[in-house]
This record gives C-alpha cells, structure tokens and sequence, in this order.
C-alpha cells in the first residue's frame, strides 16, 4: 500500500509521552519518545517497533483531541511498510461513517475506493473481500476516530470490531473516549496511552526549533526562543496550556515557520483574548498557509463541507495535491481527509464568514 510520505511528516515533530499496558502485564510502562529533532522517517520506525513488540498486532490508541492520535498512527503505519513488516497497513477514518450498515459492509466500499489494487482479493464468500483480508492475517486494520462517529453508532462499533476481528487478527483502533485506566475491551490488544508534552519538552523543542531558524531577508527570525523564554517563565499560564497540545504547538511551528506569525503576536493574543482565541487564530493560518493566496477560501470551504458527509478521491487538477503537500490534507490509500477534524470543521465554517 501506498503511505503517505507529507501532512504530518512536515519538519521535526514533538514526540509523545506514552504510558503502555501488554496484555497479561498490570503494571503500566513508561515510553517517551523525547528527542526533539527526531525526523518523521525516525520517528515512524520507532512507531512502528512499538506496535510490534507484542507481536500480536493488536494495539487500542487513547488520546484527547489533538493529542497526535492519527499521527502515530500514520507515521507507525509508514514504518511498518518501510521495514517490510509481514502485514500491510490499511488506515480507515471512522468518522466519515455515516450509514447505519455493518462494518465490514462499509469497509469494503471504502475498501474499494481508497485501496483498488485489493479488488484482486475474491469477493465470495460469508464477510465478502473484507473478511478474506482480516482472516489472511496479512493486513493491519487502523480504524481512527472511533470517538468521532455518531453516538447513536458508536455504542455498538466496539462490539462490530470484536466480531469482526477475532481474537488473534491484527487491528488498532484509535479513540479519545477511554484511556488506560478504563481499556477498550479488545482481546490481546496492548494499550497505548498519549500524553500531553509538560512545559519543559514543549520549551526544550521550541528552543531545538530555534537553533534550526535561518533569518529572513530583513535578518529577522520568528522568535522560537522567544516563545520558548515565556512558556519556561510562565509553565503553567494560559499560553503553556495552549502550546502543550500537539495539534496547537505543530500549528504555532507552522506558522511561525511560513512567516505568518511572530511569538509576539501569539503572546498578545492569548494574553488579550484566552488560548481559544488564539487557536481560531492558528487555524485560520493554517488554511491561509496551505492556500498561500492560490485558491479562494470559500473552495476549501466547500470542500471541507463535502468531507464532512463523503469520501473524496482523487480528481484532474492541483487543488486536492497542492493542499496535501501543504500539510492541510492527509490521504488514507487514494482518499485525502484533513489532517485533522478542527480543521476539517474550521474549514467548513469559512463559508459563513
């Protein structure tokens, strides 16, 4: 399968704090990934090391929203395929299921679009293609978002899952709904649990940012040590807070690296106006970086409003391309989603504004 190489690979990344529990073993393990200038390629081998150690291929993700869920899972996808792991990663969003039909119905419809060359996989039989590929052990099923389907289906995914996939097929589900101390009831899964980055990582990997900083044309920088100098001076104020969540220090780093943002204005922001302000803020430069004055907003809108409902595909043109390249769009086989559902949802209001 094909893996995708951009969105969250862009640039350095800030690993997680993970805290691990194996089937048959009580006691949690401590992981942290805590090199701050780890490359994406690193980073995906170590991911994918991780899903390996209990050799069952079976692993339940936890995290609050934009913890780097999907993220991990991406990137230990890209590892397994790197390293030419014996099962093939297949990532599905959960989030875009909307019919109240089994699951293995639609992820073979899914299937269809998303991975083509699998149509080679005979159809016949009780389960249909889906359940050839889930009993053949050779593919790794990544279900995202299972909190962000429907509650009224919700309740019941779980139980689709365990019947779907028996006790020893490889599946990993990622899911802000449980967490450690309450585990998904997933037979020999090991459990991983995404903590959010303490002051100091956040500060130190701001810092490593800044000592990768080249200055402008005008011999200015963005200010990373800046940033870093007021999250150390102020480790548990509102802008700590706000940086201490990936999804809001990966969109801070973005910016700041476009050009589009300076720490000072960020600092004003959430001293003005509160961490939520500024993260409409961030989103919105973001979407304005990723379009970089080529595509109207109002496009993206409606695009992130037809995500919000249905697949989308490849089609003739750079827009789908270009956006994925910027990092705004991710693609799980030949479908692109957003990166992320607030963006995909801050998107989607653009067209109100």
């Amino acid at each position: 399968m094909d893996i995708e190489r951009g969105g969250a690979g862009h640039g350095p990344l800030l690993p997680p704090a993970l805290r691990l529990l194996r089937p048959h073993e009580p006691v949690e393990q401590q992981l942290c990934f805590a090199e701050a200038l780890w490359t994406a390629g690193e980073y995906a081998r170590k991911a994918a090391n991780l899903l390996e150690l209990n050799g069952a291929w079976r692993a339940v993700v936890y995290g609050g929203p934009g913890s780097g869920k999907s993220t991990f899972a991406a990137l230990a996808a890209r590892g397994l395929q790197e390293r030419g792991a014996p099962v093939v990663p297949l990532l599905f969003s959960l989030s875009s299921r909307r019919h109240p039909d089994d699951l293995a119905g639609w992820l073979g419809r899914r299937l269809a679009r998303a991975y083509p060359e699998l149509r080679r996989v005979p159809a016949t039989g009780p389960g249909g293609r889906v359940a050839r590929l889930v009993s053949s052990g050779e593919y790794l099923f990544i279900l995202d978002g299972l909190d962000e389907m429907p509650a009224r289906m919700r309740r019941w995914a779980l139980e689709e899952v365990n019947l779907l996939f028996g006790p020893g097929d490889p599946v990993m589900l990622l899911t802000g709904d449980a967490g450690l101390d309450h585990p998904l009831p997933l037979p020999g899964a090991q459990h991983i649990g995404i903590d959010p980055a303490g002051p100091a990582a956040v500060a130190d990997h701001l810092d490593a940012m800044g000592r990768l900083e080249r200055p402008n044309l005008a011999g200015s920088t963005a200010g990373f040590d800046g940033l870093a100098k007021a999250v150390r001076n102020d480790p548990y104020g509102p802008l700590a807070v706000l940086l201490c969540r990936p999804l809001d220090l990966a969109l801070v780093v973005q910016a700041m690296r476009r050009g589009l943002l300076w720490h000072s204005d960020l600092t004003a922001r959430v001293a003005r106006a509160g961490p939520a302000a500024a993260r409409e803020m961030l989103l919105d430069l973001e979407i304005a970086g990723a379009l970089n004055g080529r595509w109207p907003a109002r496009r993206t809108a409606h695009l992130a409003r037809r995500m919000r409902v249905t697949d989308v595909g490849p089609r003739p043109g750079a827009f789908l391309p270009t956006l994925h390249a910027a990092g705004l769009l991710h693609r799980e086989g030949r479908l692109y989603q957003f990166r992320h559902a607030e963006l995909r949802d801050h998107a989607a209001a653009l067209a109100f504004s």
